[in-house]
């Protein structure tokens, strides 16, 4: 190995290690107490969870079972007894807008708070 591809290796790692510090500086400047994970079943509202607390919250109804898992500032829907198991495939969310649908139980979590949603792209 030469002598100029180390400092390209070197180079680069100093840079990720730069951009991996400020992510992580950015992520702890946010304020969770002011961010929630909406739970609907059939539309309507059924209940509100602070995404810093760890809660596991079940869902019975006529339509099927649902169990919520919020825990590390978000949510995940750890089991679900609908056919096709969709909404368990979701995985964790944690920001604001972000969604996990279970249309057969009819039961949907949103994130949802005060906090400025980033663009993800932007067209013109």
């Amino acid at each position: 190995m030469k002598r100029n591809d180390i400092y390209i290796i070197v180079g680069v790692l100093i840079v990720a290690g730069v951009l991996y510090v400020l992510n992580q500086y950015r992520i702890s400047q946010i304020d969770t107490k002011h961010i929630v994970a909406n739970i609907y079943v059939d539309g309507e509202l059924y209940k509100t969870v602070p995404i810093n607390e760890e809660k596991e919250i079940t869902i019975k109804t006529k339509y099927g079972t649902n169990v919520v898992s919020i825990h590390d500032h978000g949510a995940e829907m750890v089991h679900a007894n609908c056919p096709d198991h969709l909404c368990e495939k979701v995985g964790f969310i944690g920001q604001v807008g972000n969604r996990i649908v279970c249309l057969p139980n009819r039961v949907y979590v949103e994130i949802a708070g005060d906090v400025e949603e980033e663009v993800d792209a932007i067209s013109e």
